[in-house]
């Protein structure tokens, strides 16, 4: 009797794992090669590296994998450089024909007919207006009324066709819905690009055409769970309420106080406080909050997480996890933030015993750049002014390893000028332990900065972050505003003109 429970026991886990299951397969005709397809499952949106499943292929084109799902999840399916979103739901499987180039041709299995609508709608390519050189495209010259006709109109009308196609299918009413969803926030989020993007910088201009089109949207999803596109709609959606307020009205116009008023609920001094206090993350969530149900506002917050601490940023990431812990407590998504946050702070312990990341001796009281050139004569300086606020800077922080190895041992010396208030001086110092980044570093206020500037770009009033200059082995100033780390061997090539 024991023996037999044991088995039904058994045959029932076995069961489970089966139903919580996503058999993905397939086969690509003429193979030849050692290439892999990447599945990329996000926690809940964004295609991050550390959520890469590679699927291995046979020597003669078959893949097989068996993918863990409790809940129907998307994924982006990338082979040969193209890539497609694909639905995974518990319980079901897809086989996909591929040829040599990386385009399916075919679709079976029990999940078949709602991943050939995905792939149909093609969610994944750049629409007609986002093609081709942005600086030279024929879309970027139109004004916003006419923008509503020559493109918008048509936009939308694929759009439209698209989500016909779906209503018109017979897959379940459910995964109608959620399609639908992610076809209809995908043509929103593509014409915020376009503003974005695209458009000329006017900032009036932008605001007109994103207001005109973002008006009127309900913010929460027409359907929960959501899709990918829904959150980068979330995103945009904030983006669009700032749109209401600073494309407007410049930020010292008293107007812009009384609109940040009506649409954060707090006034605009409070807000610039908390953004140097927790980081822009907080404020955009504090916003975002506001206007999502809870469900939304606690997938939201958990990317915001899973992000921050990808960039590895403990001083925005405490705050986010803080209210995480007040707002859902018992989210399913507890643990996995728990357990990153525990990696953040591990590493940033241990960065601690880091010998060459070097903070300037005095830094405080250096008034010129050359002050720390001249410290470094007979050595090629590669100097990068940044932020630990600027996104771009710590996108481009990330190429560092790669820029360093390339001139490990050789009379290269790495420098950086941070601009963070004096009251972010600890938040720095973490910052640079916790990411590793070897090299000088020294600190200036924005107003201390001003003076670096004027020796770095003299005359000029275009100061952007990041910026790279290259300083040759007498302490000359050779390069200004020169190729970024990940410009690769691009940059690599400038700097050993002067070795």
């Amino acid at each position: 009797m024991k023996n037999k429970i044991t088995l039904m026991v058994i045959m029932l886990m076995a069961s489970l794992n089966s139903f919580a299951q996503f058999k993905l397969s397939g086969r690509i005709k003429n193979f030849k090669g050692t290439d892999s397809i990447t599945l990329n499952i996000p926690l809940v949106y964004g295609n991050f590296s550390e959520n890469d499943t590679r699927i291995p292929i046979s020597d003669k084109g078959g893949f097989v994998d068996k993918i863990m799902v409790t809940t129907q999840k998307f994924a982006t399916f990338y082979y040969k450089n193209k890539m497609t979103t694909i639905l995974l739901s518990p319980g079901k499987s897809l086989s996909l024909l591929i040829d040599s180039v990386g385009k399916i041709t075919g679709f079976s299995g029990t999940g078949a007919e709602e991943n050939k609508l995905l792939y149909q709608a093609k969610l994944t390519e750049p629409p007609f207006f986002l093609q081709g050189d942005y600086k030279t495209n024929p879309y970027a010259k139109l004004q916003v009324a006419e923008l509503q006709e020559k493109l918008v109109k048509p936009w939308f009308k694929i759009r439209d066709e698209n989500i016909a196609r779906v209503k018109g299918s017979k897959i379940a009413a459910n995964d109608k819905k959620l399609i639908e969803s992610e076809i209809y926030y995908q043509a929103y989020n593509e014409l915020n690009y376009f503003a974005r993007g695209v458009m000329p910088a006017d900032k009036k201009m932008v605001g007109e055409f994103i207001i005109r089109n973002f008006d009127g949207l309900q913010p929460n999803p027409k359907t929960f769970p959501a899709g990918p596109w829904y959150y980068y709609f979330v995103e945009n959606y904030v983006s669009y309420l700032d749109s209401k307020i600073f494309m407007q009205y410049e930020p010292t116009d008293v107007r812009s106080k009384e609109a940040f008023r009506k649409v954060y609920h707090m006034e605009l001094d409070s807000a610039f406080a908390v953004v140097k206090r927790n980081g822009k993350s907080y404020i955009r969530w504090y916003l975002m909050k506001q206007y999502f149900s809870k469900s939304v506002a606690e997938q939201y917050l958990a990317q915001a997480i899973w992000k921050e601490c990808r960039e590895k940023d403990i001083s925005h990431v405490t705050p986010l996890m803080d209210d995480f812990k007040t707002n859902f407590p018992n989210s399913s998504y507890m643990a996995i933030l728990q357990r990153r946050v525990n990696t953040l702070e591990l590493l940033g312990r241990q960065n601690e015993q880091l010998k060459n990341i070097d903070v300037f001796a005095g830094y405080d009281k250096v008034k010129s750049i050359y002050e720390v050139v001249n410290t470094f004569k007979g050595k090629v300086i590669y100097l990068d002014v940044w932020g630990t606020w600027c996104g771009p800077c710590k996108r481009e922080l990330t190429f560092n390893p790669r820029l360093k190895q390339r001139f490990k041992d050789k009379d290269v010396v790495f420098v950086y000028l941070d601009m963070d208030a004096d009251e972010k001086d600890a938040d720095w110092r973490k910052f640079i332990r916790l990411n590793g980044i070897t090299g000088i570093h020294l600190r200036k206020s924005n107003s201390e900065i001003q003076q670096f500037w004027e020796e770095l770009l003299p005359g000029k009033k275009e100061r952007l972050y990041p910026s790279y200059f290259i300083f040759d082995k007498t302490g000359k100033l050779v390069l200004a505003d020169t190729k970024q780390p990940s410009d690769g061997e691009e940059l690599y090539t400038e700097i050993e003109k002067y070795l």
